[in-house]
């Protein structure tokens, strides 16, 4: 009989374990392909924009900053995808200033100016121009009146491949005289246990390819009496690129294809 009813409690189990699963397959939101080219980093000169796709919507990140000043202001918005206006609409929004230690850049965070669910008679929305820019349009306080935001792709933290040996930090570093952004790129390769290779490089992400297109200096280090010794300058100009695979990891196409994946501890 105990046996029998730990058969039963087993099936029982097992069908309850297949509906759940069923429903949240169900509940499962897909990304729209429509709403796909708006997910990445976007820059202008002092400010970027940041969105980033969550289940049934988009959470969109703007921070516009004053070097001079040393104050920043943040809009944060929850978007949904508009098929019909190709366009992400705000359902409701976050607007709070913040100041900066201009040598520390220690900041320090304002009070919110306004948190709302906008009404038929706001507008706030990010659409992709004709030139492949991301334009702000703002009812509200016409905040993103004649800014377009380059697409600089979403590399910037740290991404590791431990098996490999290889890491790399990756960081926006601005825009240059030409008005091209530039990323800072430092690449990590283990040889053995008692050497390695530190790449120091510049990248800029084309929107053409799709890809981080990085250049720059080697340095190779070896165990001398139990420390790292760096080697001399070789003169060489070395190239490196990165793309985004379909999983959200990050390849090092370079290295024969090596797979990074994002450390969200940064360490």
């Amino acid at each position: 009989m105990k046996k029998l009813m730990s058969i039963l409690l087993a099936v029982v189990l097992a069908a309850t374990l297949v509906s759940a699963v069923a429903f949240a397959e169900e509940e499962s939101y897909p990304q729209p392909e429509g709403g796909k080219k708006f997910e990445s980093v976007w820059a202008i000169p002092c400010g970027k924009v940041e969105i980033n796709y969550e289940e049934a919507g988009y959470r969109v990140y703007v921070e516009l900053y004053n070097m001079e000043a040393h104050t920043g202001t943040i809009w944060e918005y929850n978007c949904a995808y508009v098929e019909e206006k190709d366009a992400l609409e705000a359902i409701s929004a976050i607007k709070h200033g913040y100041s900066f230690e201009p040598e520390t850049f220690d900041r320090i965070e304002g009070e919110n100016e306004y948190e709302l669910f906008l009404e038929e008679n706001m507008d706030i929305s990010f659409t992709v121009n004709a030139d492949g820019k991301l334009v702000w349009n703002d009812s509200v306080e016409n905040a993103g009146a004649d800014l377009e935001f380059q697409n600089i792709g979403n590399y910037e933290g740290r991404w590791v491949n431990e098996e490999e040996g290889v890491w790399t930090e990756i960081a926006w570093l601005g825009m240059d005289d030409e008005e091209t952004f530039w990323y800072d790129v430092y690449i990590h390769r283990d040889g053995s246990d008692e050497a390695f290779t530190e790449f120091l490089m510049h990248g800029f992400y084309n929107p053409e390819t799709a890809k981080l297109e990085c250049m720059g200096t080697a340095t190779s280090f070896t165990l001398v009496d139990g420390a790292f010794v760096p080697g001399e300058d070789d003169g060489e100009s070395y190239d490196a690129f990165f793309s985004f695979m379909e999983d959200g990891r990050l390849l090092y196409e370079t290295a024969n294809g090596i797979e990074l994946t994002y450390d969200i501890m940064g360490e």
